[in-house]
């Protein structure tokens, strides 16, 4: 299989379908493996722990920090191994980072927090009255769910926020850009390579298809300007070390929002008064500033990771 990989339109369209079936399988097997771990530990059932899922009792936040976890290694991070050492010419590139790199990074970090604020204030004004109100209402139903259920996962032990950095900041970063950054949307540039800008098309629907799965449709605009960044920055650098740290950068300030919220450090107003009065125009006038003097990534020599 390593040496059939064709590298057509069609043999790209192909590979995302095997890619899928990839994904389907290892989640529902770490899904089980998580079970059993869970069953040994904490003599808990399947039974006993959808209901406090389905329920939204969150009795057994620990039970369910424990299948997340899982469940992120196995829909991402282990199928992404999978597909890159079947098709080696698949696995994404590095380059060493630089010091103009971490120059590059934090004035990215600005950007990236600021203007994703401003759009999920521009979307949360101007909603979303033309989906249809079977999908708006289930896309709500699952933000809201999904919200509820990290906010239980943020613990005022110092404990459970060490858990939560792995969980909800390295795990991600990893699983997420070398499956959507170094494999997903590799495929769909494949996909489109006869179109007349295939990197642009194949950024685009990797992100849109990354926006959806994230289940936030407040922060749906958000989530996929985040998701185009990312995915420029990639194909500009050739480096994916960049973009997970810039994704695990954007991931731990959240987490460090939340957990200074639920320990009383500071409000939720004042975090909303900072991201959009102070950091959203600081980021607006970083990014003029990037796009006028070029600040960013040119292509260098590839790297494979083997």
């Amino acid at each position: 299989m390593k040496n059939t990989f064709k590298g057509t339109s069609k043999s790209y369209l192909s590979l995302f379908f095997i890619t899928l079936a990839v994904v389907l399988i290892l989640k529902v097997i770490f899904n089980f493996l998580a079970l059993g771990v869970v069953n040994q530990i904490w003599n808990f059932d399947a039974p006993e722990v959808f209901y406090d899922l389905e329920n939204k009792i969150f009795n057994l936040i620990y039970v369910h920090k424990i299948l997340a976890l899982f469940d992120q290694v196995g829909t991402f991070l282990i199928p992404s191994i999978v597909i890159f050492f079947l098709f080696k010419s698949l696995k994404p590139t590095y380059n060493r980072i630089e010091k103009i790199d971490y120059l590059k990074l934090f004035y990215s970090f600005i950007v990236l927090i600021g203007i994703t604020q401003l759009l999920a204030y521009i979307s949360m004004s101007i909603g979303y009255d033309f989906l249809p109100e079977s999908i708006k209402s289930y896309l709500k139903s699952q933000q809201d769910f999904n919200t509820t259920l990290q906010e239980k996962f943020i613990g005022e032990s110092l404990l459970s926020f060490t858990y939560n950095i792995l969980l909800l900041t390295i795990i991600p970063a990893i699983g997420e850009e070398l499956f959507f950054r170094g494999l997903i949307q590799k495929i769909f540039i494949g996909i489109f390579k006869k179109t007349s800008n295939p990197v642009l098309y194949g950024i685009v629907t990797t992100s849109i298809i990354f926006g959806i799965l994230h289940f936030q449709i407040e922060n749906l605009l958000a989530i996929i300007f985040a998701s185009v960044f990312f995915g420029y920055i990639y194909e500009k650098s050739k480096n994916i070390s960049l973009t997970i740290i810039l994704h695990f950068c954007f991931n731990l300030f959240a987490l460090v929002n939340m957990q200074a919220v639920k320990i009383g450090l500071v409000s939720e107003n004042t975090i909303e008064f900072l991201g959009n009065y102070i950091i959203t125009p600081i980021a607006v006038l970083i990014a003029l500033i990037m796009i006028k003097k070029k600040i960013f990534w040119k292509e260098k020599s590839l790297l494979s990771i083997d």
